[in-house]
């Protein structure tokens, strides 16, 4: 059994506790240092120690921590982790600026750890599919793709204005917290972004800093576009990725993998990869798949979650895509992932 230390245990740390005891590999302590959370998690979930701080921890003693903190805490955790030779998943988004993020990379990579990052889609069936596809060139050579997921946000989340998604400084909003996953498929499908345009603004949604909505326009290194459109406030669940080549077109239909290369309206395939199941507990069971893909990490096992490398990549779109709009101009990232200001 593994010993996994899981810091923060708002939402989505809950969702990874599900993911690693499902797993039955692990064996589970947590920080939080809400008192009425922290026991409330305790009286839940088979939670082996609690700790109010990450001080009170003995770093040392586990094989694994997953870091499920506000965003702006990030760096620092991961500097922590790093400094005490313990491999570690971040949730997303890395962090929210590029403060300190090159340097915890270059030490994490300087020490050789396993470090990967919550971009949980990498780990479903529908998306693995869609993206062998593409690398067997089954649509030709991938020049465009259009992006849309857009939602009633509160409906899912009706305590949104007071949790991070209200805070711009703590990762909330359009672009950090929904498009992120976003740029992560598409630097894994497409390559590296080089260019990015975009408009953003908090058109609906009351009591909150941060924007509701975005359009972002990505160019990639193959020469390739993308464009991402996202609002959360519309009523019908929208989740589409079309992924357009010389030879056909692949769409990705919340989890319906469709594939056409003629014109003739009409999809020529189409495979539904939730068929019988039940969508809420099919994504919290992508958590225990991404648990037990970080376990087989650790016993020396090829994995294909997002790097640090990709991420930092990942926020930079992020950054520049809100540079973009505030400054009124295209921004260009740097080979070295960079943006150039």
């Amino acid at each position: 059994m593994r010993k996994v230390l899981i810091v923060g245990s708002g939402g989505i740390g809950r969702r990874h506790i599900k993911g690693f005891l499902k797993t039955g590999r692990a064996e589970l302590a947590i920080v939080e240092p809400d008192p009425g959370r922290r026991e409330g998690v305790l009286g839940e979930f088979a939670i082996v120690q609690a700790f109010a701080s990450l001080d009170e921890v003995d770093l040392s003693a586990f094989d694994l921590a997953v870091i499920c903190s506000p965003a702006h805490t990030h760096v620092a955790i991961m500097r922590r982790c790093a400094d005490a030779d313990l491999p570690f998943l971040v949730e997303k988004p890395l962090s929210v600026t590029m403060d300190g993020v090159d340097e915890v990379c270059a030490l994490v990579a300087q020490k050789g750890l396993l470090a990967r990052v919550g971009y949980v889609r990498r780990v479903a069936d529908e998306v693995r599919a869609l993206r062998e596809q593409i690398a067997d060139g089954k649509i030709g050579q991938l020049k465009l793709a259009y992006l849309n997921t857009s939602q009633d946000f509160p409906k899912y989340r009706p305590d949104f204005q007071r949790t991070y998604y209200a805070r711009p400084e703590m990762g909330g909003g359009a672009i950090l917290d929904a498009a992120s996953h976003l740029f992560d498929m598409l630097i894994w499908l497409m390559g590296r972004p080089t260019d990015v345009a975009c408009m953003f603004d908090r058109l609906v949604l009351e009591g909150t800093d941060t924007e509701d909505t975005c359009l972002v326009t990505i160019r990639f290194e193959s020469g390739a576009m993308a464009n991402i459109t996202i609002n959360q406030f519309q009523k019908r669940n929208a989740a589409t990725f079309e992924f357009i080549g010389t030879k056909g077109n692949l769409l990705l239909d919340h989890s319906v993998l469709k594939f056409t290369d003629d014109d003739s309206g009409k999809w020529s395939e189409a495979r539904d990869f939730m068929a019988g199941l039940v969508p809420i507990e099919t994504h919290q069971e992508r958590f225990a798949m991404q648990a037990n893909a970080l376990l087989d990490a650790l016993d020396g096992k090829p994995c294909e979650l997002a790097t640090l490398d990709e991420a930092r990549l990942n926020l930079k779109v992020a950054l520049a895509a809100k540079e973009s709009w505030l400054e009124k101009r295209i921004v260009a990232i740097a080979p070295d992932g960079g943006a150039n200001v």
